[in-house]
């Protein structure tokens, strides 16, 4: 997982923590085709909210009227007993839990940050060039 997304080796504690997660909520033959989660609980297991780990995620924040309503953090995980996604802001460099998310799903993290710069450097080309 951290070689697909191209992170750093100071995520693997999350990276692990995510592979367990999706471990326990896929089908096992011992189980007889069924979740360890779907044992364990009695409910299916709902897939609706996986997402890919290392995407680029917009985390709400509410920071007053004049302040950005959204900062770009990493998908790092899910939270163990709540309902959220585990997030790394890159700014502050933690880690937070959130529910209010957007996942941007057709760009990992790395790819984004090079693409941010090559837009600022296309934009302040641009005002010089006026």
């Amino acid at each position: 997982m951290l070689s697909d997304a191209r992170m750093s080796k100071r995520f693997w504690a999350e990276a692990a923590n995510t592979a367990c997660y999706l471990i326990n909520r896929s089908p096992s033959i011992p189980l007889n085709k069924k979740t360890p989660v779907e044992v364990w609980s009695g409910t299916p297991a709902d897939y609706s909210q996986l997402k890919v780990f290392g995407y680029t995620a917009y985390a709400h924040v509410d920071n007053g009227k004049l302040e950005p309503r959204a900062i770009k953090c990493l998908f790092l995980g899910y939270g163990s007993g709540v309902k959220g996604y585990k997030l790394w802001n890159p700014e502050i460099g933690k880690t937070f839990m959130s529910r209010s998310i957007v996942f941007n799903e057709s760009v990992m993290f790395i790819d984004s940050l090079s693409s941010d710069v090559s837009d600022s450097d296309e934009v302040a080309q641009q005002h010089v060039s006026m």
